[in-house]
């Protein structure tokens, strides 16, 4: 069934049946997502055009009106910490940012060392480095990024 998905304001193609959350399997170009029945309206679309959605359309969301230049990962552990990263720093790359800063803290300095260790690796990272003094002191320790294409 061809539905507007309201808060994305794209058109999909409903691929399941309601959940016990009261969600459904929404497809949107080749991606798949669960969506709320409140943020799902009838589409005016008709079923000449249900191919067009599955095969062309894609997803887009303004990334920009969201986008924060910070992010903090106080208590995760790394592992946690680097899936956190990845996803923000490219979700940073498509708001086009240019800088942003990681809130790490001061700790033990694992999380620093295997964060670093990850931004050493990461495409979108041009350079980074620690904070210095008069960059927030009474914050927690943290990292400042230069993002590649930002």
């Amino acid at each position: 069934m061809p539905v507007l998905v309201t808060n994305l304001n794209q058109n999909g193609i409903i691929t399941s049946l309601v959940n016990k959350s009261n969600e459904v399997q929404v497809q949107i170009g080749s991606v798949k997502m669960m969506v709320n029945l409140c943020n799902i309206a009838k589409s005016n679309i008709n079923n000449s055009t249900k191919n067009e959605i599955t095969s062309n359309s894609s997803y887009k969301t303004n990334k920009t009106r969201n986008a924060t230049t910070e992010i903090n990962v106080i208590g995760y552990n790394v592992e946690e910490a680097i899936f956190t990263i990845d996803k923000y720093l490219d979700d940073s790359v498509l708001a086009k940012l240019q800088t942003v800063r990681i809130v790490h803290g001061k700790g033990t300095g694992i999380l620093r060392k295997g964060i670093h260790n990850f931004l050493k690796t990461n495409s979108h990272v041009k350079s980074f480095r620690l904070g210095t003094y008069g960059e927030g002191e009474m914050r927690s320790y943290y990292s400042r990024i230069k993002i590649e294409g930002g």
